[in-house]
């Protein structure tokens, strides 16, 4: 009987080491790791995890190659559906979609799809030099397209309508692009700098965007249908939700929204260095579990 391989698992910087800092905590796997986890996957004949992928990346393709060291063929394959691999072998919940499917899942541990993609991304990003990988960038000879907001949803949706040749035009409210990627995920989780590389793709493909433009102020959905055949709305869920109870107008208390805004985009770690601060108590009360 062949012995059974077990899941590899990503190193973490130190936890005395990274409590000082917001920097990135997984370090993600070296090419020998990722060659012997890509190596665990059995090719199913009917691939349930693709379905569990949202945007159906052909799972096993890119993980064959992988596990062969074809490491720019594999990110080439995986950008044949999905246009922001290193975000979401990231922030991804893809213990809820393709590793809830993966049939090594039942009896064991599944294939660690999302640190696979993820490698796959950094390797390409750290090896563009030598990667065959070209962003497939289509001349642009469709309709015209509208998306309002540059988050995850916006930029997916530009990546695949440029890729089909339409001209797409993002329209993005704040003074920098990502959306939620760049207000609402704290820099260990998801660095800047990754998000800011996948957007470039985005934009290397074909897809142009206008920041400091809010729709609804600078221009209506009526007045972008004059110019553009179709209007894409993925302005996201920026407002929070309160309980209506005495207090939430109180010093000290702060909406996710606000909270998460403050550190990403207003820098509150690095205070006094950035002037906008979070006000810290030694006793903290967190209502909500997300």
């Amino acid at each position: 009987m062949a012995e059974k391989k077990t899941r590899q698992h990503m190193k973490e910087r130190p936890v005395a080491e990274r409590i000082r800092d917001f920097e990135e905590v997984p370090l993600g796997y070296s090419p020998e790791q990722a060659m012997e986890e890509a190596r665990r996957c059995i090719q199913c004949k009917n691939p349930l995890c693709v379905k569990g992928c949202p945007v159906e990346v052909d799972i096993p393709g890119f993980l064959k190659l992988t596990a062969e060291g074809k490491f720019d063929e594999a990110a080439r394959k995986i950008k044949e559906t999905n246009a922001l691999p290193a975000i979401c072998g990231r922030v991804c919940p893809q213990e809820d979609q393709c590793e809830l499917e993966c049939v090594l899942g039942v009896k064991g541990e599944p294939i660690a799809i999302g640190t696979l993609e993820r490698f796959v991304a950094d390797w390409e990003r750290n090896n563009a030099s030598k990667s065959k990988v070209v962003s497939g960038k289509t001349k642009a000879e469709g309709p015209k397209v509208a998306v309002v907001g540059s988050g995850p949803a916006g930029l997916t949706c530009a990546g695949d309508l440029a890729r089909l040749g339409y001209q797409v035009m993002i329209f993005e409210s704040l003074h920098v692009t990502g959306g939620v990627l760049t207000y609402g995920i704290p820099e260990f989780r998801l660095p800047k700098a990754i998000v800011s590389l996948e957007i470039e793709y985005v934009k290397s493909l074909g897809a142009e965007i206008r920041a400091d433009m809010l729709v609804g102020n600078v221009y209506t959905i009526e007045e972008l249908l004059r110019e553009y055949k179709a209007v894409f709305i993925g302005s996201g869920a920026g407002l929070p939700k309160f309980m209506g109870i005495p207090g939430e107008n109180l010093d000290g208390v702060y909406s996710a929204n606000e909270y998460l805004f403050r550190v990403n985009m207003m820098k509150a770690w690095k205070f006094p260095e950035y002037l906008t601060p979070v006000k810290i108590g030694k006793r903290v009360a967190v209502v909500g579990g997300g």
